[in-house]
């Protein structure tokens, strides 16, 4: 029985990758591009535990339901582990925590454990840096590379968003405001939205260079704020009053070369585009991450919908439709790496390649 099912799994990978292959290839793509599949690798037979020995190629991590792992861009998974209640996850290292959380281990992709943390509060992991949140949701500790508080901040009001780049961490709270500290705990940044009856902060995103910030504000009305950094001051270069109505957490993120911002709104994807300061939206549903670009191709990827009915979607501004494919799953997570993307769909990973012909 196990070798039969690791059959389906192996089968099921070929047919998604085929499928892929077919639709996205028939599509006239621009410069002759093509989407190739490169591997398809099932969860089934991956160590439950991290191998001691790095694998070849870069190194990836995912979150794929209530699974966790690492795997390489060669094909090579790591491991396939069960998340038991909590994970900060990056791509260098994981950490594991409870309910009550007050201490947590740091591993690397290998196991092996770089410090232990003796704070209480929650792990998270953003920009390359290693932070905790207090219990009581309004405070927040760095951790230096020994896992002890390099700093410590305390809010005014409950932490409701975050954003970082490597030299700028930004929180949004529940009474409106924007905080940001930089890489010492120090407070660069204070901004009050304003402008809505109920104040509150429900998306932050920081450009990778921390010039821009970005925040979904505000009930009746809510809207999109973008603040630039001019000299030493962050001031507001451009916002829009949208339509959405969100009470809860909103997906928002620049994409990785800076140049895009990209936010959820009803039935679509918004965009703002730092250069022109113009903005559109992309047709698409409720998409799980944004900010995905393929480097060097100036095409956003994102991976809409919900459930079983997702769709892998590649556009080009202003919503040039370049690649839309169904993806049947139950559980699903994509990354990005120069022109790889990294698919999961339930218990497989495939890796598809953007290719000038």
């Amino acid at each position: 029985m196990e070798e039969s099912g690791t059959k389906r799994l192996a089968i099921s990978g070929i047919i998604l990758v085929g499928i892929a292959y077919f639709l996205v290839c028939a599509q006239p793509l621009p410069k002759e591009l093509a989407l190739i599949p490169v591997w398809a690798r099932g969860l089934a037979d991956a160590p439950a535990t991290p191998a001691s020995t790095p694998a070849l190629g870069d190194v990836h991590s995912f979150r794929l339901g209530d699974k966790f792992g690492y795997f390489s861009s060669s094909g090579k998974i790591l491991f396939s582990a069960p998340v038991p209640f909590g994970l900060a996850l990056s791509s260098d290292s994981y950490a594991l925590y409870d309910k009550d959380s007050t201490g947590f281990s740091v591993r690397t992709p290998t196991g092996s454990e770089l410090f232990k943390a003796s704070i209480p509060g929650y792990p998270f992991f953003a920009a390359g840096r290693r932070f905790v949140m207090g219990t009581a949701q309004d405070s927040v500790s760095e951790l230096d590379s020994s896992g002890h508080r390099a700093w410590t901040y305390e809010f005014p009001s409950i932490v409701t968003a975050f954003g970082a780049s490597p030299g700028l961490a930004v929180f949004g709270l529940m009474d409106g405001s924007l905080v940001g500290l930089d890489r010492s705990g120090k407070d660069v940044m204070h901004f009050s939205s304003g402008g809505s009856s109920i104040p509150g902060i429900y998306g932050v995103a920081v450009s990778p260079d921390g010039d821009l910030v970005a925040a979904i504000a505000g009930l009746d009305k809510q809207r999109l704020v973008v603040l630039e950094k001019r000299y030493s001051a962050y001031r507001v270069t451009w916002h829009r009053w949208l339509d959405s109505d969100f009470r809860r957490p909103v997906a928002i993120s620049f994409t990785s070369d800076g140049k895009r911002l990209m936010y959820e709104v009803p039935g679509g994807v918004g965009v703002f585009e730092r250069d022109s300061r113009k903005g559109y939206t992309i047709a698409a549903t409720t998409a799980d991450r944004l900010g995905l670009s393929l480097r060097g191709w100036n095409i956003m990827v994102l991976l809409s919908g919900s459930q079983d009915s997702r769709r892998l979607i590649c556009a080009a501004a202003p919503d040039r439709r370049l690649v839309d494919i169904p993806v049947s799953a139950s559980q699903t997570f994509i990354n990005l790496d120069g022109s790889s993307i990294y698919l999961g769909v339930d218990e497989d990973i495939v890796r598809l390649d953007l290719r000038e012909e």
